[in-house]
């Protein structure tokens, strides 16, 4: 009931917050899924608003309450696996259509290339699974590359894991183009403190809305 009545306040407000966020800047910045990292400048918004107020509410799996080609840049980290494949592709088709023509989404993402990489027996795979083992709660309490990858899919409300290949695929789906690498940057904020497990569980990509 709590929830229910907080999501009803924070739809009931928003479209000031979006009317004031549009007016006020020039160049316009959407974080979709922002969770507690909040970034200056940026539209903020998620699902759920962690007891923030400069976080508007936004559910990606319906059409966004924004004008037509209304942002420059649109970024999401660790939430466009929370999607079923269709709904992502709902997501991105409406990233696109706030897009100015030339405009960037980025999207960085649970790697399921590099999980699977955790069979090869490497020092930093190694030092995961039992990082993963230790920290992440896993159904049976084993430092395993199974063990790991079983919890990746079942645990955080996970709907739909990408590798670098498909998560393209989907982009491009979405109508997007020039679809490239990103290292990872400041942005990215997922394991932060443990740069060499960022590096092993998240991959980013970036595409354009054409001009």
């Amino acid at each position: 009931m709590r929830f229910a009545l907080r999501t009803a306040l924070r739809r009931a407000r928003r479209g000031r917050l979006i009317e004031r966020y549009l007016a006020d800047h020039d160049l316009r910045k959407l974080q979709l899924g922002a969770a507690e990292h909040v970034l200056p400048g940026w539209l903020n918004t998620d699902l759920h608003g962690y007891g923030r107020d400069d976080v508007v509410y936004l559910d990606v799996r319906k059409r966004f309450p924004l004008p037509d080609a209304s942002f420059d840049l649109i970024y999401s980290e660790h939430m466009i696996e929370h999607l079923t494949w269709a709904e992502g592709q709902h997501c991105l088709r409406e990233c696109l259509r706030v897009l100015r023509p030339g405009g960037t989404m980025r999207v960085a993402t649970p790697s399921l290339e590099r999980l699977a990489g955790l069979y090869d027996g490497s020092v930093a795979s190694e030092r995961y699974l039992q990082w993963a083992a230790d920290t992440l709660d896993p159904e049976v309490d084993m430092p395993l590359p199974g063990v790991a990858i079983n919890n990746f899919f079942r645990s955080w409300g996970h709907r739909f894991l990408y590798d670098p290949q498909t998560l393209r695929h989907a982009l491009l789906e979405a109508g997007f183009v020039d679809v490239e690498d990103a290292p990872l940057g400041e942005l990215e904020r997922h394991l932060a403190e443990t740069p060499e497990f960022r590096q092993l569980e998240t991959f980013a990509l970036e595409a354009k809305r054409a001009r």
